[in-house]
């Protein structure tokens, strides 16, 4: 059977069975071949197999595919050594025709991940019964008298293990140690390794590993189906001489190591489930473990396994603290990147309102000042929320200020900015936007609209309308042949204009219900007042309307008015969320 082998990265030594049919590479958790890289791209390359014969090819990903160090541009056969370059991770065809390779599930489905190669498995067929010497349940007391040789020698160096073991915090702490106290407990012993049980990825990772002497060259070498036959057992397995255990057959993992005598023991915790394996082996065949020695390695695990469960609990406290305190960071950062106030403009009033539904989110809004008095009111959405979407709009932020600032033809700014996000290779991401460029002197706004929302004009009377739903455009990084249109109107004194993102108009009350558009429209409809008043009576009224409930996005809204007087409009009463919206008034002169 034809594999993929994995040559670089966390997952060197790696290899996915290829049968009939086509295995995906990329980005996407679908995928059969999973690459956690940003430059990957969703679904990078495919490799198919038809007939007996491995075809490659590039599924037009955004960095492009290398074949044997030339950029794959066409479907190509593959042969035995090929290599296969996807950003900065190496893959290497091979053919099956050579012996004593893996057999191993299609798609990546083994339980096994790490920098260890881990090949042997179960060969079907196999008519005779193995070498085991003996089976342990490690959940049996070990008595006195299965001790063996060395007994006082062997206790007095568990019980040092134990201390060891019990006063660490962190894995970082307890696994080496583990290993150093299971060297002195197994003076024979020459490889000790702890794999534990990856909750992400489902998988057994070498956390820790332990070499008595030199290091040996090459790759390091385990029996995949011995470690898989102990986890779905749950039972501790001495195997006398691996090499000769029909059980485990001698193909390439062992035979390539000479393992004689193999001693492997499971981590159980609390609930029965299995933490991980202890493996120690050695090539002594005259001197190779025995009963006793398994029964003390099952006691270990026993003890060890305790220790190792809260060292992960620990880990994992400690992580989510780094976490957070990196969220905290992150939100402090975007919170520099939004406008502290809003703008005084003469005759105008701003009202503005930003919340996050998570730390960090993807809404963005900014107030960009041009030449010749002009200011630019920028609203956007990019799709997702958290860290991801944070970033996106961190760097979508940017571009907006250049491109406004260089370009006073807004349509052709608003492409500059869309070329630019398409640049950027965000690959699955879009953004929606909407910018209006107010010149204060004419009263004149000039908008344009990247497939955001409605903007709702509120005039003075009382009437409201959308203004730009026929431009049509499409939002940011979908298309970079496609352009943008602008519409103009002049905004007499007392209308408003209403920005938001759809965290307003699609927020949730505790039956699923939206806010609507046309709720939203009928709040603004409700008596006079000016931006401040409005955007508040607003937010009050989605308030009313989640009753409470947890928003999945972010919030945004942007009010811009102009006065209808030379006084300011009077400040109604506020809801305590409400009142996180702020506003700026400057009357003319």
């Amino acid at each position: 059977m034809a594999f993929l082998e994995l040559k670089s990265g966390s997952r060197s030594g790696e290899r996915v069975s290829l049968r009939e049919g086509r295995v995906v590479i990329g980005r996407h958790p679908a995928c059969d071949i999973v690459i956690d890289a940003s430059a990957v791209s969703r679904q990078h390359a495919a490799v198919t197999i038809h007939d007996g014969h491995a075809t490659i090819e590039d599924l037009r990903s955004r960095n492009g595919t290398l074949y044997n160090g030339r950029p794959l541009a066409a479907p190509h056969r593959l042969a035995e050594g090929d290599q296969i370059q996807i950003c900065d991770q190496l893959l290497v065809f091979v053919s099956g025709d050579r012996p004593g390779r893996a057999n191993q599930a299609p798609g990546s489905s083994s339980i096994f991940g790490s920098q260890t190669s881990l090949l042997d498995e179960v060969v079907e067929g196999a008519d005779h019964d193995s070498i085991i010497v003996s089976q342990l349940a490690i959940s049996e007391p070990a008595g006195d008298a299965e001790i063996g040789e060395h007994a006082e020698a062997k206790l007095r160096a568990v019980i040092g293990l134990n201390r060891a073991i019990g006063s660490s915090l962190s894995l970082d702490e307890v696994l080496p140690r583990l290993l150093d106290g299971l060297f002195q407990v197994f003076p024979r012993a020459e490889r000790g390794f702890v794999l534990l049980s990856d909750a992400s990825s489902r998988r057994l990772l070498l956390r820790a590993r332990k070499i008595r002497g030199s290091a040996q060259g090459g790759p390091l070498r385990l029996s995949l189906s011995l470690i898989d036959r102990v986890v779905q057992s749950r039972r501790a397995i001495l195997s006398a001489d691996a090499a000769a255990d029909s059980r485990f057959n001698a193909s390439e993992s062992i035979v390539d190591c000479r393992i004689r005598s193999v001693m492997c023991v499971p981590f159980l915790g609390v609930d029965g489930h299995v933490l991980g394996v202890i493996h120690v082996d050695s090539r002594d065949v005259l001197n190779g473990f025995d009963q006793s020695d398994l029964v003390v390695l099952a006691g270990i695990a026993g003890q060890a396994a305790q220790a190792v469960e809260q060292a992960v609990a620990h880990d994992r406290r400690v992580q989510q603290e780094q976490i957070k305190r990196d969220l905290e960071l992150a939100h402090r950062v975007q919170q520099g990147l939004l406008p502290t106030k809003p703008p005084e403009i003469e005759g105008y009033e701003v009202f503005d309102f930003y919340e996050p539904a998570q730390h960090v989110g993807g809404d963005f809004f900014a107030y960009v000042p041009l030449s010749e008095g002009r200011l630019a009111f920028v609203l956007a959405d990019v799709s997702g929320k958290g860290v991801s979407a944070a970033l996106v709009m961190a760097a979508l932020s940017a571009d907006v200020r250049y491109c406004l600032a260089s370009e006073r033809d807004l349509a052709k700014a608003v492409s500059l900015i869309n070329e630019s996000f398409l640049r950027g290779g965000w690959d699955d991401r879009f953004a929606s936007m909407v910018v209006a460029v107010l010149d204060p002197r004419t009263h004149h706004v000039t908008l344009v609209s990247a497939g955001h929302l409605p903007v709702f004009l509120r005039e003075a009377s009382g009437r409201v309308q959308m203004v730009g739903t026929d431009l049509g455009c499409l939002p940011l990084g979908l298309d970079a042949t496609r352009g943008y249109k602008a519409c103009e109107l002049d905004l007499a004194a007392g209308s408003t204009l209403v920005f938001y993102t759809d965290g307003i108009s699609e927020a949730m009350d505790h039956e699923q219900r939206l806010y609507g558009l046309e709720r939203l429209e009928k709040v603004l409809t409700e008596r006079g007042g000016g931006a401040g008043e409005l955007g508040r009576r607003l937010l009050a009224d989605v308030e009313r309307h989640a009753a409470g409930q947890i928003r999945s996005d972010d919030m945004c809204l942007m009010c811009v008015g102009r006065l209808l007087t030379a006084r300011g409009p009077v400040e109604s009463a506020q809801s305590p969320r409400a009142a996180r919206g702020r506003t700026s008034v400057k009357p003319e002169a």
